[in-house]
């Protein structure tokens, strides 16, 4: 039986927004989870758009430029699960990259049907590029908070990822639906 929440809604300042309602506790968090993540993305699109210079990119193709911060080497499924697009839009998409001179392919040694695909040096260049701004944007919205504020921030973005990674890797208990299973691009 699932138990029942109340909850104060409040706006961004933390102010009450409306009145206490009752929740089903198990619908109300994703929910709440997925309106936080949000609010984070937006805030950083809106540091973003302090920096002048623009990605002569589309976010996508960033989006699969940035795999390459974990991995030496990728394939075009990783690509597929991890953009959440089909292997034939991730084959597009790496064809469109590799055209830009950013990617290459090559056969997988061990499994001819699969193809490698590594970052070029003008590839790697890009991702730099990338990451030093975002590291700008990071830094300026860091710069109006305090040292504290800046360490709860840190603090909590390791244990939210420390979560999400557990909720991937956890197997569900036997006799959960199979279907609800979550890709993985762990390996």
């Amino acid at each position: 039986m699932s138990k029942k929440l109340n909850v104060n809604l409040v706006n961004s300042e933390g102010s009450p927004v409306g009145k206490v309602r009752k929740l089903n506790a198990d619908k109300f968090l994703p929910y709440q989870i997925y309106l936080n993540l949000q609010k984070i993305f937006r805030n950083l699109n809106v540091g973003r758009g302090f920096q002048i210079q623009r990605l002569p990119i589309t976010i996508t193709q960033m989006r699969a430029l940035s795999l390459f911060n974990e991995r030496e080497v990728v394939n075009i499924s990783d690509i597929s699960r991890s953009l959440g697009m089909s292997l034939q839009s991730a084959t597009n998409l790496v064809r469109r990259l590799e055209h830009l001179g950013y990617l290459e392919r090559s056969k997988n040694k061990k499994d001819k049907r699969v193809s490698d695909v590594h970052l070029t040096t003008k590839g790697k260049k890009r991702l730099n590029f990338f990451r030093e701004g975002e590291l700008q944007t990071l830094k300026l919205l860091l710069s109006r908070l305090n040292a504290f504020e800046g360490k709860v921030i840190n603090e909590a973005l390791i244990n939210v990822s420390l979560l999400f990674e557990k909720a991937i890797l956890t197997p569900l208990p036997s006799g959960e639906d199979k279907g609800s299973s979550l890709p993985t691009t762990y390996k």
